[in-house]
């Protein structure tokens, strides 16, 4: 066989892979694309061959070169052919866990696996929960390798070594350079193509039904190597401040303000999804009864939003009001280098405050270990810190802890606290994260699975357990009745409810405290980055409005809006309204009908908010 056949038909397999990936994700995610027709899912399919060509040459560009090579060595060709086979499985077994993936977030991996750090007890959790998922996977490849034997066994003819033929290979070898190299550009413009590239097709949807995770993982890494001002430069700088200024309100009410310097407990519930909590959704699923509770007698907002679904971009948007940004790094993987605005616990410290942070995960989980002491925090406690004091059918099966013990470690290390000054405490959970390891037996109320609804579900009725046991513990404590306790999600748990959108981003959020007893519902659009500003207006020391792009919820109104990253996108929520919109191109829309003078208004809200925000967080505005 021809030398440059071969490797054709090489090729071809590897884009396969791609392909059929893509028709998976389509298949097994179809809700998410059946509003679109047919023609346009199908430009959106043949589109995605772009991205994959692009990244998948971009890796086995050095094959190329190789087997492009005037050498006779059939042995030298096996091997070649072989490593090539080795880095196909790589990309199947990436683009597999890339499947999975989107399904909990509806869009690709991007940064995710450099946030694991050196977490391979994670990863290995996790395939021990996906086992028969990786087993599959991987006897499908082995299965292929039977095949590919046949394929590198396959002889190619020998090329000709003499002046004319190897004129004649140089030519073909710069021709095939030539082609690679503008698949790999993917554009015949200034700049190669990106992720942005995939939204203009003006649906998000789709959009993520072009790219690929391996496209989007890649591109993650290399383009957030270097962060410029221009990339989140849409206005003049004054204008963008200014105009971002004139939205805020500074007709604020705090119902707490009768409490002098108040103890701050913020809890923050892994992946508690409004959908799950009665109080927040108007069902009758009984899962949550302690939280239901304190929600009839406290500040419920009802159209609360998680900036992203990831538990470090919320952390990230309530310790230092800085939301989740394209080619900006997260907190504890490089954000601290550029990041020059404020943060929440210093502040709160400065002023006073004892701060404690405990998180039921081990210490170094998303370096918070690390992240809690550079913030602010003079008191960090992690899962080895923790003692087991219930009974499970296996304590080391929770991957990310157990919610009781750690509320129990918290009631002990603030057992000494709030007598000669107030404190800030954040907790945050752990074991309503997937998998679902199974609780103590008064909380299993359905077939338990680690992976499943059910398995969720028990989790989640052990947590709103604890959380009761917590407050009943603390209840008697003295600097009980001058507390006040702010409960929200990190974000949606997003794999097993059909919400659309924006409600797929919908987290509850409560204010409540002993000392003021009132059920109140506050319909105004809110996010984790109001949250900074609202704990510094209830300890009554915010008195700067620029200092965070979020704003004191209890100065919002019906007028306010709250913002949501996508990767690749973002969207504005403003009442029943909604924009998203790639930085570059406006997308969906609803109404779908809505004016187009509304939509440029909301498009310039958003598009200032991100130039703010990078303001605000590289104190560029200050210039």
């Amino acid at each position: 066989m021809c030398r440059y056949l071969k490797l054709l038909y090489a090729v071809l397999i590897g884009l396969a892979i791609f392909f059929i990936i893509r028709l998976v994700i389509f298949t097994v995610y179809f809700d998410l694309f059946k509003d679109n027709s047919a023609w346009s899912i199908f430009l959106a399919i043949m589109h995605g061959i772009r991205f994959d060509l692009s990244i998948f040459l971009t890796i086995i560009s050095p094959f190329i070169v190789l087997l492009l090579l005037p050498v006779n060595s059939q042995k030298f060709q096996k091997i070649v052919y072989w490593v090539m086979y080795f880095i196909y499985a790589v990309i199947t077994i990436y683009l597999v866990i890339d499947v999975v993936y989107f399904g909990y977030v509806s869009r690709h991996l991007a940064g995710e696996f450099a946030t694991l750090g050196n977490d391979y007890e994670f990863i290995y959790t996790m395939a021990k929960t996906y086992f028969w998922l990786v087993f599959i996977v991987l006897a499908i490849v082995a299965f292929f390798g039977y095949f590919w034997k046949k394929f590198a066994d396959i002889k190619i003819k020998e090329s000709d070594n003499s002046k004319k033929g190897l004129i004649k290979s140089a030519v073909y070898f710069i021709i095939s350079g030539l082609i690679v190299f503008i698949f790999i550009r993917g554009s015949f413009a200034t700049k190669p193509i990106s992720t942005i590239n995939a939204f203009i097709i003006g649906n998000n949807a789709l959009a993520n039904l072009t790219l690929n995770g391996l496209f989007t993982s890649l591109r993650y890494m290399t383009e957030n190597k270097a962060v410029s001002k221009d990339i989140y430069s849409f206005y003049d700088n004054k204008e963008a401040h200014d105009f971002i200024l004139s939205l805020k309100h500074t007709d604020c009410s705090h119902p707490f303000s009768e409490i002098k310097k108040p103890n701050i407990v913020f809890i923050l519930l892994e992946s508690w999804s409004s959908y799950y909590v009665d109080a927040f959704s108007g069902s009758n699923m009984q899962l949550t009864p302690n939280l239901n509770r304190l929600a009839s007698e406290g500040i419920m907002f009802m159209n609360h939003y998680s900036p992203e679904r990831r538990s470090i971009s919320a952390i990230q948007a309530i310790l230092l009001g800085i939301p989740p940004m394209d080619n900006i790094p997260k907190l504890g993987f490089g954000l601290e280098t550029i990041a020059g605005s404020g943060n929440l616990a210093s502040k709160l410290y400065e002023n006073g405050y004892d701060t404690v942070f405990i998180q039921s995960s081990k210490r170094n989980s998303f370096y918070l270990d690390v992240i809690a002491k550079s913030i602010g925090f003079q008191e960090y406690y992690g899962m080895e810190d923790i003692k087991q004091i219930l009974d499970y059918p296996d304590y080391k099966a929770s991957q990310f802890g157990w919610d009781y013990e750690t509320y129990m470690k918290l009631a002990d290390a603030l057992k000494n606290k709030g007598k000669e000054k107030p404190f800030f405490a954040f907790l945050f959970t752990g074991t309503t994260h997937i998998p679902y390891a199974e609780p103590n037996k008064i909380n299993v109320r359905f077939p338990h699975s680690i992976d499943t609804e059910n398995g969720f579900k028990n989790t989640l009725v052990y947590a709103d357990w604890s959380l009761g046991e917590f407050i009943k513990t603390i209840e008697k404590e003295d600097y009980f009745k001058n507390t006040i306790f702010i409960f929200t999600a990190d974000h949606v748990l997003g794999n097993f409810e059909k919400q659309e959108f924006p409600d797929d981003f919908k987290v509850p959020l409560l204010i409540w405290s002993p000392a003021f007893k009132e059920n109140k519902k506050i319909l105004s659009t809110t996010n984790h980055v109001d949250i900074p500003p609202t704990i510094l207006g209830i300890a009554g020391l915010n008195d700067n409005l620029s200092e965070y792009i979020g704003e004191d919820i209890f100065c919002k109104d019906n007028t306010s809006y709250s913002v949501i990253h996508t990767w690749g996108s973002a969207a504005i929520i403003k009442n029943k309204e909604w924009l998203k919109h790639s930085f570059k191109y406006m997308l969906e829309s609803n109404p779908k009908d809505m004016e187009q003078s509304e939509k440029d208004f909301l498009s310039k809200i958003l598009l200032s908010y991100y130039q703010e925000s990078y303001n605000i967080m590289t104190k560029e505005n200050k210039k």
